[in-house]
């Protein structure tokens, strides 16, 4: 476990284990971090590890160093938070991506942050943004974009983003690996945001995607959900028994981490 220092920030210890980290904060020590980080105007990323992240993370050197070098990674998955368990005995908060992106929301609508919205088609952006606005009138939107767009108008929409420079830029792509890629080829763009991709919560708040009911989410357990209603969705039985066997083979020839 270790700080790390930022201009006058402390950031959020983190735990290392396998090919990830995980910062050690629950969401109202991320809500205090952020609001002392944009009152410093400084600012700091946010990656969130689900189960196909963390599958990813196994054999994938570059977005290894995606996560080991950004500032705050979450866990959005009860079988990552067993992992973490398994193999360093803490027990971590599971904190969604659709959680943290209207935590932000919240956040800007109650200091008046400004907000660049990313992500989805056209019709989902767009439902977003007017749902959003409903719902955080104070929270300054200062643009929205679909990501389904050519590389050409593409360049574009970020020199839009480098010039609206909002404080809390919020990506949303249905792949992790993808979004975080994404990201981090164009971080020249975000350079005075705090930036965080959400996965496809832009879905999820324009109606598109059923979140799982009220008691699985409370636990983390969206992913035990999924498996419930999708229990012949073969590629996710491979990547939890690829994490399980890791965790268990690691877990008995390492012992326990701290």
């Amino acid at each position: 476990m270790y700080c790390k220092k930022r201009s006058r920030l402390m950031i959020p210890p983190t735990l290392d284990f396998l090919s990830a980290k995980i910062s050690l904060c629950n969401r109202e020590e991320l809500k205090e971090f952020l609001i002392q980080t944009l009152y410093d105007k400084d600012r700091f990323r946010i990656i969130l590890v689900d189960e196909k992240m963390m599958f990813s993370l196994l054999f994938n050197k570059e977005l290894q160093g995606i996560v080991r070098s950004t500032e705050i990674v979450l866990c959005s998955s009860q079988t990552v938070a067993w992992m973490v368990k398994v193999l360093t005995g803490y027990a971590v908060p599971i904190i969604m991506p659709v959680t943290i992106f209207l935590d932000l929301m919240r956040i800007a609508d109650e200091m008046g942050y400004t907000v660049f919205l990313f992500g989805g088609s056209k019709a989902i952006s767009q439902e977003t943004l007017k749902r959003m606005k409903k719902s955080f009138p104070q929270a300054r939107i200062v643009g929205y974009y679909r990501s389904n767009v050519k590389q050409k108008e593409l360049q574009d929409v970020l020199i839009t983003i480098r010039k609206s420079s909002p404080q809390i830029f919020i990506a949303s792509y249905k792949s992790g690996p993808k979004q975080e890629k994404w990201l981090t080829k164009n971080m020249q763009y975000f350079q005075n945001s705090i930036v965080v991709g959400v996965g496809d919560s832009f879905n999820v708040i324009a109606g598109r995607k059923k979140m799982p009911p009220m008691w699985f989410q409370k636990r983390g357990w969206n992913g035990f959900y999924h498996f419930l209603v999708q229990p012949y969705n073969i590629f996710r039985i491979f990547r939890l028994i690829v994490l399980f066997s890791v965790a268990i083979y690691t877990r008995i020839k390492y012992g326990i981490k701290r």
